[in-house]
């Protein structure tokens, strides 16, 4: 594991309240809540100067690829010499995002690991979904006995999800049917059952949501509710997101809370190598623990991931499909296994499988 380099700091936290099932369907709303290229010398320089100027021992260069997750009890969550595939919010390309239908079928089709992203409901539970509200994955109102009217079912589908309540509303409404009738049944899943659905030696890599502080501030003590040891935590799970400033936040919460070999990355677009290379600079200087690029070979190239190597950091790429349609395929991901990467999320389309299982 990346070493800490951040000093303790005091954060505020607060539990999640547990709540009991409801017989009926309420309304479940609730409170709101380029520049020109530097040479290789100067880039080797920079970082040199960080990592002697972070207080720990001097980074041990294994010569292995980037990011070998160490388990506690022995043995690598990424396999030396092989990069990683994740499946994006589980194997998406097949059965409905971030639903624990879609996180088991990622890891049977082959997965090391899997992406989820988490909202934080009113009544403080933490549930995975992508979008801050319902409306794209939800199914049709389901008329349930002494529920709500069409109306306001289709208002709350616009609602905020941050303003819903989890055990009044959110855990009934269907996120799985709009994939196919196979998955009708498919709800909310709360983010306590995703993480005891990772098999062992297997991992989640979770997205939190950019200025969602109360979100983080849940995460950090989700965790310690759960009685799970640090090293348990830190093995199956590993922290992504866009907002900066928080995630530095929230790796001095798990530093402060016990949980510092949780690892924290940042997730960017880059549009160019020199901003690739200066966001992994960032990274660096704020104690993260490394950068999870969109997977353009042309901008995450080999200078960059031996940059975030000098300083001990991970890389890994996502796929954004709407500004790169031809990402998430077998070749790029090869391309990116011969760089040396530490994991490539992906849809997990047939190509991709195929050159999984090969």
């Amino acid at each position: 594991l990346a070493p800490v380099r951040l000093a303790l700091a005091t954060a505020t936290r607060r539990s999640i309240p547990r709540h009991a099932m409801p017989d009926a369907w309420p309304l479940g709303l609730g409170g709101s809540f380029s520049r020109a290229a530097r040479s290789v010398f100067l880039v080797a320089a920079a970082a040199e100067a960080f990592r002697a100027s972070w207080p720990h021992a001097p980074l041990q260069d294994s010569g292995e690829p980037l990011g070998l997750l160490r388990a506690a009890a022995g043995g690598d969550l990424m396999l030396a010499g092989k990069m990683a595939i994740v499946g994006h919010r589980g194997s998406s390309h097949e059965a409905p995002e971030n639903t624990l239908a879609s996180i088991n079928l990622a890891f049977q089709q082959g997965s090391r690991g899997v992406e989820f992203d988490i909202q934080l409901s009113s009544d403080g539970e933490l549930f995975l979904l992508h979008d801050d509200t319902l409306r794209r994955t939800a199914g049709p109102y389901a008329g349930r006995p002494g529920g709500i009217s069409q109306e306001l079912y289709e208002a709350l589908l616009d609602t905020h999800v941050s303003q819903l309540s989890y055990w009044d509303f959110l855990q009934y409404v269907d996120v799985g049917s709009w994939k196919g009738e196979a998955f009708a049944g498919e709800r909310p899943c709360l983010l306590r059952d995703a993480l005891q659905a990772i098999p062992e030696g297997r991992f989640a890599l979770c997205e939190v949501k950019g200025g969602d502080e109360a979100g983080a501030q849940a995460l950090v003590a989700a965790l310690k509710d759960s009685g799970l040891p640090q090293t348990a935590v830190a093995e199956k799970l590993m922290i992504i997101g866009f907002d900066f400033g928080l995630l530095v936040s929230l790796k001095r919460l798990l530093v402060d809370g016990g949980y510092s070999g949780v690892q924290v990355m940042s997730v960017k677009a880059a549009y160019s190598e020199e901003a690739a290379k200066e966001h992994v600079l960032a990274a660096g200087r704020a104690g993260l623990d490394g950068v999870d690029f969109e997977a353009d070979p042309s901008v995450v190239t080999n200078a960059v991931i031996d940059l975030a190597r000098s300083l001990g950091l991970h890389i890994g790429v996502w796929i954004w499909h709407e500004h790169l349609p031809d990402g998430d395929t077998a070749l790029n991901a090869a391309a990116f296994q011969e760089r040396g990467i530490s994991f490539f999320t992906s849809d997990l389309p047939p190509a991709v499988r195929e050159w999984m299982i090969v």
